[in-house]
């Protein structure tokens, strides 16, 4: 799911997040069963009732799969203003064999990702990451 070469800051970003996101489900990050429970929400798709695979041709390049996660904030961004929730998540690419027969998706498509679709929990805290400052991540070049 994620480049085997990943390095700081991006390591760090992302295993901040991930503690973040699964201390609030009530997961303890040196919990012996930590890997089965995140993968058990995972594949449960946090309780949504509907996911949504977005595949791609598999002769699209950089430029395509940039595309992709475009009209994908768009797609999550329309369910909102129907009152919906969503979360991608990339895990399902780990299962793209499975979740390809399970949707009839031919060899010629690459799974990008899933994205979990459903009403939100009632009386569940909203989990909001850190994020890192906006200087730290954005060059602004020619100003």
């Amino acid at each position: 799911m994620y480049p085997a070469e990943l390095t700081s800051p991006y390591l760090d970003r992302f295993s901040a997040a991930a503690a973040q996101r699964y201390e609030a489900l009530g997961i303890e990050r040196d919990a012996p069963d930590r890997p089965k429970k995140i993968a058990a929400l995972n594949s449960e798709a946090f309780g949504a009732p509907v996911v949504l695979f977005c595949y791609l041709d598999r002769t699209m390049g950089p430029g395509q799969w940039g595309d992709a996660g475009m009209y994908l904030q768009t797609v999550m961004l329309l369910l909102r203003a129907e009152g919906l929730h969503s979360c991608p998540q990339v895990m399902w690419t780990m299962y793209r064999k499975t979740v390809s027969q399970m949707v009839g998706a031919d060899d010629g498509l690459v799974l990008f990702c899933g994205v979990s679709v459903g009403f939100e929990k009632e009386g569940v805290p909203r989990l909001r990451t850190g994020r890192a400052d906006m200087m730290e991540t954005v060059s602004f070049i020619g100003v």
